[in-house]
This record gives structure tokens, C-alpha cells and sequence, in this order.
């Protein structure tokens, strides 16, 4: 049997050095969409930056527009809103380093 809430539990990084202890805590779902490096957007195909983009919005469980996005990610936990501003504020600024590198690209859509 499966301990209660283990759908929910967090991991916990613990980095120490320089007599300083950080903790960081993530949710690895979210955590995990935004582990591409933006300095590698350049270097994506359009098809990769754009499934990125759709990934953090599921992640992020903002309503997904598209078929192709509610079909890609139809596993996705149930969005709760439309709006992108219930994403935190990073996760935000890395869908707007990831729009400018495919506007940069000339991908459609963005």
C-alpha cells in the first residue's frame, strides 16, 4: 500500500558550502519543463521550442489552446485557468526568452 499523499511529495536539494546552507524546492513537474538551457533556444527547431512552450503551460496547468497541445499533452493534470499569470514569475520569464528566440527563428505562432 502506497503512503498517503505520495503523489505530492517534493524533493529537496540541500547544497552547502562556504559555511552557507541553501535548500531548494521544487516540484519536479515544473522543474523538469524548464530544465532546457535558453542559451540553447537558438540552436532548436521550431517543433522543439514549441512543444517546450506547451509543455510548461501543462505543467504550469494553464488551459492549453490548441488541439495539437490538448492532444500532446493530453495526460497533462486538469488546467485550472486560461490566464499564463498563475505561473510563477520565473516560469514566466522563461516562456519570454523562449517566444523571442522563435520570433528571432521566424517560427509561426509565436
Amino acid at each position: 500500500m502506497k503512503p498517503f499523499g505520495h503523489r505530492y511529495r517534493r524533493r529537496t536539494l540541500c547544497l552547502a558550502g562556504a559555511g552557507l546552507t541553501v535548500v531548494l524546492t521544487a516540484f519536479p513537474a515544473l522543474a523538469l519543463s524548464q530544465s532546457t538551457n535558453p542559451a540553447n533556444f537558438p540552436g532548436m527547431t521550431c517543433q522543439q521550442l514549441w512543444y517546450i512552450e506547451q509543455q510548461v503551460l501543462a505543467e504550469g496547468r494553464v488551459c492549453l489552446q490548441s488541439e495539437r497541445a490538448r492532444r500532446a499533452f493530453r495526460r497533462a493534470k486538469r488546467c485550472i485557468s486560461s490566464d499564463e499569470t498563475i505561473l510563477s514569475a520565473k516560469a514566466r520569464a522563461y516562456l519570454q526568452q523562449l517566444r523571442s528566440a522563435a520570433r528571432d527563428k521566424g517560427c509561426a505562432g509565436f
